[in-house]
């Protein structure tokens, strides 16, 4: 039965193989372009460059597997560039994008907001091989796995808008899957509404070194129940000890631990999730480590951004 599982779950994953990547990371609480463009260098200060490895539900068989590698900085007085390249592999599927985000930031009194695109290319492939491993599992002819063992690619596109009051409190909300949800609308479908939205404060007591950010997330990605993240991510002795907590409400629920550390400009952040549903007696949890890369800008003197 084992050797049946990585391509079961290929095959379930086709009824929701659009919902996952727009929030499968857990680290947007340190990289919010994750999860919206307008974030796209909102940190006008430094270039950032993220690693990120996630392995999901460890020890069930052909669990998820996901990388990314992603960049964000600032251009100029306005604009905030991004890119991003991702893979995941899960059972005998293995899903590839590649994203480009643009954004423009602005500041209005004590308010700086910022508004983004990302453009995306989905590509998913299906391993040839588990097919003709498990013909009893495959009806002949049928031309939508045909289709997958050859790839198949989408394009895809977000906006977004996102915030900060006197670096104190920040906001933003995402549209996504603006190109899959209409697609699926013309072939008599009737996604929900997606959105991911997020409220947050950071709070900084310098004298002691301590920082705190507590933050909500509610997102409603394509094919996917509506989830609710509640986090408070802290940081002790300038940022060497970084520990958080993540409670998910919905889906079953989750609960997430992280630590973490800074030296210098290299950040580490490493979580690990446990799934509080009956799927948990069946894997050993989700770990997800994160490595940021903050490069200096060198600020002109007229590369603040502009304020009307």
């Amino acid at each position: 039965m084992k050797k049946f599982l990585p391509l079961l779950l290929s095959l379930l994953y086709f009824s929701t193989t659009n919902a996952q990547e727009e929030a499968i990371f857990s680290h947007y609480t340190i990289n919010p372009m994750l999860v919206n463009p307008a974030a796209t260098g909102f940190d006008e200060e430094n270039h950032n460059v993220f690693l990120n490895l996630r392995s999901a539900w460890t020890g069930f068989p052909g669990a998820p597997n996901t990388y990314s590698i992603n960049y964000n900085g600032p251009i100029g007085k306005n604009l905030g560039i991004g890119a991003l390249l991702y893979s995941e592999n899960i059972g005998s599927l293995t899903r590839y994008r590649a994203q480009l985000s643009y954004a423009i930031n602005f500041q209005a009194g004590d308010y700086k907001f910022g508004a983004g695109l990302s453009t995306e290319l989905h590509r998913l492939q299906l391993d040839n091989g588990a097919l003709l491993a498990n013909p009893e599992l495959v009806d002949a002819g049928d031309f939508i796995l045909a289709d997958f063992t050859n790839g198949d690619s989408q394009f895809d596109a977000s906006i977004g808008g996102y915030g900060e009051y006197k670096d104190q409190v920040y906001f933003g909300i995402a549209f996504p899957n603006l190109v899959r949800r209409r697609l699926l609308k013309i072939e008599n479908f009737n996604p929900k509404f997606n959105f991911i939205a997020n409220v947050g404060a950071k709070f900084s007591f310098p004298d002691k070194g301590i920082k705190l950010n507590p933050s909500l997330m509610v997102r409603q990605a394509l094919n996917t129940p509506l989830l609710t993240d509640l986090n408070i991510l802290a940081s002790f002795l300038q940022e060497q000890l970084i520990t958080g907590l993540t409670y998910r409400l919905g889906s079953g629920g989750a609960m997430g631990l992280s630590l973490g550390t800074k030296y210098n400009a290299i950040r580490v952040l490493y979580s690990y999730e446990v799934f509080l549903g009956d799927f948990q007696q069946y894997s050993g949890g989700t770990h997800e480590i994160s490595i940021n890369f903050a490069i200096q800008r060198k600020m002109d003197p007229g590369a603040k951004t502009k304020s009307f």
